[in-house]
């Protein structure tokens, strides 16, 4: 049975209590005296490998100073290991770049925007999200519904430039594009993120406009490693022959590479 990686809460502590040791100018040795714990689980704590307590959480927290609004978010990490929404997407997309970088595969699905792993900088400069970038040894799905590649994100220039780019990245060996038509009808796509990592258990990242959602329970995940979508989306080939057609037609009509 696949392990199960730190969860989404725990990860989040992690790099929240690691975050405050910094800016307390804490070495982990000297966190580890004032405790009379070990280095290592200071160690382990920070990198989500064991789970701190709340108690411990506390303990970690009055050390480096930390009070108010900041000490209750973390102290609620330490308690809960359910789905994970919370309305503070720099710690969550800090615990998604993490998993990002763990992960052996990534399934990400753009219908109104773009997936995060295909954006140019530009791009996700216009929707304000981070620049992400795709190791060449990470394999990575990118499902992308038709209406996304007409949206006039920034206007027609960096969208020339994104959809040049979403056919670069298609060129990869690690890289498939996969684009649902319009002609599919109703699909049971939706954005999200699926994070494999082979030997571990999958997660999924669900985004909204000032929060996010994580899900790691093995039920909740399930449905999106059963996903449908594959069946009527475009091979990679015809996918690359749409997103190139959408280039040279361009916005209403007009000549995109021209603009």
């Amino acid at each position: 049975m696949p392990k199960q990686k730190p969860t989404p809460q725990a990860r989040a502590l992690a790099e929240g209590l690691r975050d405050a040791r910094r800016a307390a100018r804490l070495a982990a040795t000297e966190v580890a005296d004032k405790l009379a714990w070990s280095q290592p689980t200071i160690s382990r704590i920070e990198t989500g490998a064991r789970a701190a307590s709340a108690e411990e959480a506390s303990a970690l927290l009055a050390v480096y100073g930390v009070t108010g609004e900041t000490r209750d978010v973390l102290l609620s990490l330490s308690r809960d290991s359910g789905p994970w929404w919370f309305a503070d997407l720099s710690l969550q997309r800090k615990t998604l770049a993490q998993y990002e970088k763990e992960a052996v595969k990534i399934v990400e699905f753009g219908t109104v925007l773009l997936p995060g792993l295909v954006r140019t900088p530009s791009y996700a400069r216009v929707v304000g999200s981070p620049v992400a970038a795709v190791e060449r040894q990470k394999k990575v799905v990118a499902y992308i519904d038709e209406g996304a590649l007409h949206r006039q994100v920034g206007g027609s220039r960096v969208m020339a430039n994104q959809l040049r780019h979403l056919v670069s990245m298609a060129e990869r060996p690690n890289v498939q594009v996969r684009v649902i038509p319009f002609a599919a009808g109703a699909h049971p796509g939706g954005a999200y993120v699926l994070l494999e990592f082979g030997d571990a258990r999958s997660v999924v990242y669900l985004e909204h406009r000032r929060s996010g959602l994580f899900l790691h329970r093995p039920a909740d995940v399930e449905p999106y490693l059963q996903s449908t979508v594959d069946a009527v989306a475009l091979d990679p080939a015809r996918s690359v022959r749409l997103i190139e057609s959408v280039i040279e037609a361009g916005p209403q009509g007009g000549h995109l590479l021209g603009q």
